[in-house]
């Protein structure tokens, strides 16, 4: 992610995204994942992330269910002879898309405590 462009998602924020923010945030939250396994660093899980943020701009306005397959074969053909298959990373694909989409994560850590129920 690290020299990508700025891009803007279709309809969820006028802001342009910022890549390289997205893969400083990632570095710093992915232990705190579901997904994040002992001994797995981040750098296994970085093309995931990064595909899963270009995701939520390349597919505007789609539900993740929508453009799985696509996300994907763009994972499994750019990252040949990835440390990580797609079933091992789908969750930080999905997180990044999550958060580029504008939805909170559930595992957000600056989401904060929630009140009594």
């Amino acid at each position: 992610m690290g020299d990508e462009p700025t891009a803007k998602p279709g309809g969820s924020t006028s802001k342009p995204i910022d890549l390289s923010a997205e893969e400083k945030y990632w570095q710093e939250h992915h232990q705190t994942q579901p997904h994040a396994t002992e001994g797995t660093p981040y750098w296994h899980f970085a093309p995931a992330y990064r595909d899963g943020a270009k995701a939520a701009t390349k597919y505007p306005g789609k539900e993740l269910h929508e453009i799985e397959d696509n996300l994907a074969l763009d994972y499994e053909k750019h990252q040949v002879g990835s440390a990580l298959p797609w079933d091992h990373v789908r969750g930080a694909s999905k997180a990044a898309w999550s958060k580029v989409s504008g939805l909170i994560s559930p595992r957000d850590p600056s989401r904060g405590m929630r009140g009594s129920i």
